[in-house]
């Protein structure tokens, strides 16, 4: 893999694009070299690649040049964009698995990390493998996200309104109603916080707040009548129930129905049973060295992403709040990202928390995706992003954002010209003048990065313009 980089601006910043690793990098410094009146970007030299050599931490790269691998030791969080197949898995994510040696929490589709990774992960620290569908062939583990709510906490609203938030979720071009789904928000909250606040241990579980959802009618509303009765969390169970009982038939009945919809994924028995008890605490990650997969097919991801969303909501919310400082942040790699759909949580963290002992790692197929998720917030993850990975780029929107990230540079011509005096005293001698100019231009156009090419050896990958 070859290091080529660009240095402009005042925000330090790699960028590395390629197939299966291969890599340029931006390093936004103030570059101070020769012409820079309309700007700085400047492709990296072999004195740049040197400091990702000799960092140490999470691999990125491999030098074509030294054969070294490149790596990034800062706080930053990270950000891939690589299409389906492109080698993302054998590029990124597996090395990063084997060789970090620091708390990881992956997202896994296929099973297929957990696979290969789980004994080398092992000789680190503890692993616990979330796989409900049991296709990673490691020996499953539980989490029960209720178990940390403390119905004593003065954040357990907080915490019900996460959890209520992860699991209403709308898939892209499925998008229901926010009246409704807001509603059902408040309803689920509602009952989560009346669960954990009046129910034995072993009924504090997500199956109860499905089992209430779905109470025949007479007994729904008896429930709400007890909860509306209830001086627990403060009087907001009360709350809860008041608000629903103070709607129409005919808006509590659609308010309902929403919140049976967003819950449906939990009549699973699968689910049921990997929620049913906790193994592990998220934020003993940063204790001590372990390991958390999130395992879930791929097409199985619409139907359970909130069941995702739930975990990594629970797990920053939970390491945000932990007063431990590992000696390397907790990793996230989010595989699959934009099917987790738009999380506050995460968004936050991109925002806030590089120096919470998180460190994400978002990995997407292309800006649209970013774009679709998360509208015009997209570029709290680019700006706030200490490296942006690409494989394979394909399409202008994600061309052009890389364009742009990687900014101008001043480059300098000069026009010649002649002519010949109309004056009837003049020998017919041409005169000839040159001019000096400088101009701004992308250190690469979209056009430009689309049309790199990528030349596979035996044991390196090499990115030519």
């Amino acid at each position: 893999m070859f290091g080529v980089g660009s240095i402009s601006g005042t925000l330090s910043f790699f960028l590395l694009v390629g197939l299966i690793g291969a890599t340029w990098w931006n390093n936004r410094l103030a570059a101070g070299r020769g012409n820079d009146l309309l700007g700085s970007a400047r492709f990296g030299e072999r004195g740049d690649v040197v400091k990702l050599e000799r960092a140490g931490d999470l691999l990125i790269g491999r030098s074509a040049k030294s054969g070294k691998l490149l790596r990034y030791d800062g706080p930053a969080h990270l950000l891939t964009m690589a299409p389906t197949r492109s080698g993302k898995g054998v590029g990124t994510i597996i090395p990063n698995l084997l060789l970090a040696d620091r708390s990881i929490i992956c997202v896994d589709p296929k099973g297929e990390n957990a696979h290969v990774t789980a004994r080398a992960r092992a000789a680190r620290g503890r692993v616990w493998c979330l796989d409900p569908f049991g296709v990673s062939g490691q020996p499953p583990a539980r989490y029960n996200p209720l178990d940390r709510l403390d119905p004593g906490s003065l954040d357990l609203a907080e915490d019900a309104n996460t959890l209520a938030d992860a699991l209403v979720h709308d898939a892209p071009g499925q998008a229901g109603e926010a009246h409704w789904n807001e509603e059902a928000k408040a309803l689920i909250a509602g009952l989560v916080l009346h669960i954990v606040t009046t129910e034995p241990a072993d009924r504090r579980v997500l199956a109860t707040v499905r089992e209430h959802l779905t109470l025949p009618p007479a007994r729904f509303a008896a429930l709400l009548a007890a909860m509306a009765d209830s001086p627990a969390a403060s009087g907001l169970v009360a709350r809860a129930a008041n608000r629903q009982l103070g709607k129409s038939d005919r808006e509590a009945a659609g308010v309902l129905s929403s919140a049976q919809r967003h819950t449906h994924f939990l009549d699973s028995p699968r689910i049921v049973a990997s929620t049913a008890a906790s193994d592990f605490a998220f934020a003993d990650l940063k204790e001590r060295i372990g390991t958390v997969f999130l395992v879930l097919p791929p097409d199985r991801l619409d139907t359970y992403a909130r069941w995702l969303r739930l975990l990594i909501a629970q797990a920053i919310t939970d390491m945000a709040r932990s007063p431990a400082k590992p000696a390397r942040p907790v990793l996230f790699l989010l595989d699959e990202f934009a099917a987790l759909g738009r999380l506050e949580p995460v968004e936050r963290a991109m925002g806030l928390m590089a120096g919470y002992g998180m460190q994400l790692w978002p990995i997407l197929q292309d800006m649209h995706q970013l774009r679709a998720t998360y509208g015009e917030r997209a570029g709290t993850f680019m700006s706030n992003a200490g490296v942006i990975q690409a494989f394979g780029v394909n399409d202008h929107a994600t061309a052009d954002m890389l364009s742009r990230t990687l900014g101008d540079t001043t480059i300098e011509y000069t026009t010649f010209s002649s002519s010949r005096p109309a004056s009837m005293f003049s020998d017919g001698a041409r005169s000839q003048s040159a001019s000096g100019h400088v101009a701004a231009r992308r250190l690469a156009t979209p056009d430009e990065g689309i049309a790199w090419k990528v030349r596979q050896t035996t044991s390196h990958i090499h990115v030519k313009s």
